[in-house]
């Protein structure tokens, strides 16, 4: 099954890089993406998940959802990125039916695990904003030596992306992308891209 994904939003990088992690889940595909709230109507009924970059606009989330989602359709789980790191406000969100809350600056990674989370049913909180299990079994391994490049590097590297692709989405050389590549095989302390992608997958730190 493909899953159908819509943005929400205004700030054109986020935009492209949620758009960007997204269709690298080979699930998922973005097929939608809009600017303002009003053209949810038409477009709503599309898609599976909706990613809803809140911080772009000045009025409160719930009450732009409740203006033009309500009643939420489960059957479309919102994802929103915002810059709210109150645990009580967040949880208060997804009581009230967003599916996952992550903040905008979060990593890379972050949105990934969201988006699988939501497509399992699951609800999601920003790693900074309520650490779970998983990830503390993640602080307890050598992913957590990574640097945030390494971080933005690892699940192309795991996509089998050529260096020179990686370059040109990092805005980096291909030469820094091999130095990159080389200490993320040394921190993790693996030896081979097929046993890098069976620790991606045992951290679900990407779609199988």
């Amino acid at each position: 099954m493909m899953y159908r994904v819509g943005i929400l939003g205004q700030t054109t990088t986020l935009k492209e890089r949620v758009a960007f992690l997204v269709n690298q889940q080979p699930n998922c595909a973005v097929t939608t993406r809009l600017t303002d709230w009003t053209e949810l109507q038409v477009a709503l009924p599309t898609l599976d998940v909706l990613f809803v970059l809140a911080a772009d606009y000045t009025e409160d989330l719930m009450t732009l959802a409740h203006a033009y989602l309500d009643p939420l359709d489960p059957s479309t789980r919102v994802v929103a990125l915002g810059n709210l790191c109150s645990k009580h406000l967040a949880e208060d969100y997804l009581a009230q039916g967003i599916a996952a809350y992550i903040l905008a600056d979060s990593p890379n990674h972050e949105i990934v695990w969201a988006l699988q989370s939501v497509l399992d049913d699951q609800p999601y909180l920003d790693a900074q904003i309520d650490p779970c299990p998983t990830r503390e079994q993640l602080h307890n391994n050598n992913y957590t030596r990574l640097s945030k490049r390494e971080i933005e590097v690892f699940p192309l590297m795991v996509l089998g992306y050529a260096n020179k692709d990686i370059a040109a989405h990092l805005y980096i050389s291909p030469k820094t992308v091999e130095a990159h590549k080389a200490s993320i095989m040394h921190k993790l302390n693996i030896h081979s891209r097929p046993e890098l992608v069976r620790y991606a997958l045992k951290n679900n730190l990407i779609n199988a």
